[in-house]
């Protein structure tokens, strides 16, 4: 790497919007994480003519990013697998390394990426893919020696979000509604609701601490989507919360690993989350019980572990 860390952003929506305005805004203090100077390129959009919060060099074609000399280091926030699968193998060709939050991409190409970085000998980093601003990838990485026997937690802050406020009366149809005006739930939730973006986290997860790779297709998962208030209600009355859980049990011979609704204690970490918070807990045979929490989505939290990751690569290159 040159002295300067030339960094390319692959789309620019909440979460690149606030990875480039931190970056402009926190220069010095980067700098001095970094022991270099870290410098914004440009970034690629879908309408490089469209207003925007940031004042960065912008173009539609993502080579023009990747070809780019002065880029150093990929940034990729577009999300899904297509096209993103192929602009990561793409920057890796070219000698770039790759930070991303893509959790999708992550959990199904797990080989394919971690085999291409290492072929290149660049490096690839993902903190932002689990839990946001909650170092828990960095936590597993380092959870190496141990052997892992249970790892749950709300990994999904819409669920989180909706369980809530069903606990107020609310349909799931109303909850889910409030959530989609408040920008916690897409347009179409399903990955939310019906499971994927926690069994994706929860895949990424069980793969570092198990040292292989552990397809979020064997994540067995069951939708929020036929939870009542009178299903609230009645936890309720037992002193209980329901709560959208990621659960992965390691045996000795397989993990299990599962998503859904269950009961949860209303004044533990878990029942007392409302909204964008994750709550992860680690049983390890070594360490014990290790318990993370925060908030999990969000452009500011997703970007500050975007930036850890910037940092880290900055720092092991100079």
């Amino acid at each position: 790497m040159s002295a300067v860390v030339g960094v390319g952003l692959l789309g620019l929506g909440t979460v690149g919007s606030a990875v480039a305005r931190i970056l402009g805004e926190r220069a010095k203090l980067i700098e001095a994480a970094a022991g270099r100077p870290v410098r914004l390129v440009g970034a690629c959009v879908r309408d490089p003519a469209k207003a925007r919060s940031v004042d960065v060099p912008t173009t539609a074609d993502p080579f023009e990013i990747l070809d780019d000399p002065e880029v150093a280091l990929v940034v990729e926030v577009i999300g899904g697998v297509d096209p993103a699968l192929d602009l990561h193998l793409a920057a890796f060709e070219r000698g770039k390394h790759v930070v991303t939050a893509n959790k999708e991409l992550v959990a199904r190409e797990w080989r394919t990426l971690h085999d291409a970085a290492r072929s290149a000998r660049r490096q690839l980093r993902y903190e932002a893919a689990v839990a946001a601003a909650i170092p828990i990838v960095a936590a597993a990485r380092a959870l190496g020696a141990v052997r892992p026997r249970v790892l749950r937690g709300l990994l999904n802050g819409t669920t989180t979000y909706i369980c809530s406020r069903m606990e107020t009366g609310a349909s799931f149809a109303a909850a889910l509604a409030e959530a989609q005006a408040a920008g916690y739930a897409e347009a179409d939730p399903s990955a939310d609701v019906d499971g994927w973006d926690p069994a994706y986290k929860l895949s990424i997860l069980a793969s570092i601490l198990e040292g292989r790779w552990f397809p979020p297709d064997n994540v067995r998962r069951t939708s929020l989507r036929s939870v009542t208030p009178q299903d609230v209600a009645a936890a309720a009355e037992r002193g209980k919360r329901l709560r959208y859980l990621a659960v992965a049990d390691f045996g000795e011979r397989a993990t299990k690993a599962r998503v859904g609704v269950e009961e949860v204690d209303a004044g533990s970490l878990e029942g007392r989350a409302t909204g964008p918070q994750n709550v992860v807990t680690i049983e390890t045979d070594l360490a014990g019980t290790l318990t993370f929490a925060g908030p999990g989505a969000g452009g500011d939290a997703t970007a500050s572990a975007i930036l850890g990751d910037v940092i880290a690569i900055a720092r092991a290159e100079r």
